[in-house]
This record gives structure tokens, C-alpha cells and sequence, in this order.
């Protein structure tokens, strides 16, 4: 019998702490969360931006083979906080958008280079989501995407996708 009352208090205590969790998550983030996510999303920014410069220095018309698997390492699936996105023949087939917030941003993206962000909340989680308009900014984005050539560095191709939690006390 103790051990049946000691169940149900442990089920008890779980289910409220459950219930708490998801009732602090369902409400929107303060301002200062959202601001704190944004701050974490331009230093993503930046880590992600070196990376692709570097990559771009070390790779030649000799290593491109390389250089392609070497980014898709960067930005592989498993990686859920961030993805490049495009629609003209893009290096991986899941490279195309996953869900509305991808559709609209590549369209504003391919569209005249206008980036989008957004709060969205996605099983319990918040998130600040935002995308950055990629063009052909560098003359190295030919080696691995040959249908590039020919494109000014004004024209957009694709637009990289940020998704950062938002830490909610």
C-alpha cells in the first residue's frame, strides 16, 4: 500500500511538473528573451559567415569536389538551427524549403533580397527565426554551382535559415 501512495504522489508531482513546463512555454517570450535570442542569432550569423568565407579561400576549380562535401558537412540536416536554402539546383535535394516560414523567406529572398524574422513556437519551444538573402557575392559560389555563372553579385539565389531557442526563465 506505501509503495502504491508513493506511485501516485511521484505521478502527481511529475504530472504537475509537466504541466508547469508546458504552461511556462506557452506563454510568449518578454521582449528581453526575444532580444537575448537575436543577439545569439547575429553571432550565428557570423560563425556561419566566416565559415563560408573560409571555405571559399581554400577552395579552387582543382579541390571543388571537396570543398562541396567539406560545406555540406557545414550544413548538414543534422544541424536543425540552421540550413542554406535555395530552388536553383541546389548542391543536396532537402536544400529546398522544409515549411511556410522557408517558402515565404526564400520568395522574399529570391525576390528583391529582403530578409524575414519571426517568433514561432514549434512543439512547446519558442523560437526567433530569421533568413539572410544570399546572391552570388562571390566569384567562388561558381565552382560548386556551375548554373551560377553568368549571374551578377546582385542576383539572388537563395537565402541562409536561422532557427535559435528562445530561453524563457
Amino acid at each position: 500500500m506505501r509503495n502504491h501512495v508513493l506511485i501516485a504522489v511521484f505521478a502527481l508531482v511529475f504530472a504537475s511538473s509537466v504541466g508547469l513546463a508546458q504552461q511556462r512555454s506557452s506563454h510568449p517570450p518578454t521582449d528581453e528573451a526575444i532580444d537575448f535570442a537575436q543577439r545569439a542569432s547575429d553571432l550565428l550569423l557570423n560563425t556561419l559567415f566566416a565559415a563560408l568565407t573560409q571555405e571559399f579561400d581554400e577552395t579552387t576549380p582543382a579541390n571543388v569536389e571537396e570543398g562541396k562535401q567539406s560545406i555540406s558537412l557545414v550544413f548538414s540536416d543534422s544541424h536543425s538551427n540552421f540550413r542554406l536554402v535555395g530552388t536553383l539546383d541546389p548542391l543536396r535535394a532537402n536544400d529546398v524549403p522544409q515549411d511556410n516560414f522557408e517558402s515565404r523567406a526564400l520568395g522574399l529572398a529570391l525576390d528583391g533580397g529582403q530578409g524575414l524574422t519571426e517568433v514561432q513556437r514549434s512543439n512547446g519551444t519558442w523560437f526567433y527565426r530569421r533568413s539572410i538573402p544570399l546572391s552570388v557575392f562571390r566569384v567562388e559560389c561558381t565552382f560548386c554551382h556551375t548554373n551560377f555563372v553568368g549571374l551578377d553579385s546582385t542576383d539572388w539565389v537563395g537565402a541562409l535559415m536561422l532557427k535559435v531557442p528562445i530561453e524563457q526563465n
